[in-house]
């Protein structure tokens, strides 16, 4: 029987990844910064940073998409149980990861700024499949200083893990941060991941779909 929920607690959070990542990355409009080069970059300053931060949470479509996505997954698998398959239940679950979405996008960008590291993801200047994609996973745990160095993304991870923990102080008290929170914590960096394969493959994905790209901003 444990084996059996462990494939259907995988198979849940494949389905959500997979399901997810496609309406983020439409509300994105395959946006996405050119390759790093060390040589001309320039790092955020602290209006860009506050700009960045408006843009992906007050001004963006981003985190309601997924914020009412993630709801309506969790209505469908019905959890939490106690709040059932209603209009209320589907509110708190939309709001809980509206919630968390924004405490994890705010700890990013205001952990990244105080310690000075690059909150964007930057496509790879390589070619192939096989290395873009691990370019794309490597920069879920990796990021740039201000000096252009490649460097662990605490601000990132602490993002992910802090925003899950959090959350799960307001679900069911059978909930806890260090059992639930951590488990939606390594989903959240999964998903990260994911989005940034979405990222970096944005202009295939574009023709694939006939989208118009938004326009991607100036290389640093």
């Amino acid at each position: 029987m444990r084996k059996n929920g462990q494939v259907t607690q995988i198979f849940r959070i494949a389905a959500l990844v997979v399901l997810l990542t496609p309406c983020v990355a439409a509300a994105q409009s395959f946006t996405v910064n050119g390759p790093f080069d060390p040589a001309r970059y320039r790092p955020l300053d602290g209006r860009e940073r506050w700009q960045r931060w408006w843009s992906e949470d007050g001004g963006s479509a981003v985190l309601h998409v997924e914020s009412v996505a993630t709801g309506a997954y969790l209505q469908i698998i019905d959890d939490p149980t106690v709040w059932r398959r209603t209009a209320g239940g589907f509110i708190r679950r939309a709001g809980s990861s509206y919630g968390s979405n924004l405490i994890q996008n705010s700890m990013h960008e205001t952990l990244a700024a105080a310690a000075g590291t690059d909150p964007r993801y930057f496509a790879c200047g390589c070619r192939g499949f096989f290395r873009r994609s691990g370019h794309a996973l490597k920069m879920t745990f990796l990021t740039y200083t201000r000096n252009g160095r490649e460097t662990l993304d605490l601000p990132q991870l602490a993002g992910a893990y802090g925003s899950s923990m959090i959350e799960a102080t307001w679900w069911p008290h059978h909930y806890t941060a260090l059992a639930q929170g951590v488990q939606t914590g390594h989903i959240e960096v999964g998903f990260i991941g994911a989005e940034h394969l979405f990222q970096e493959f944005s202009p295939e994905f574009k023709r694939l779909l006939h989208l118009r790209a938004a326009p991607a901003p100036a290389a640093p």
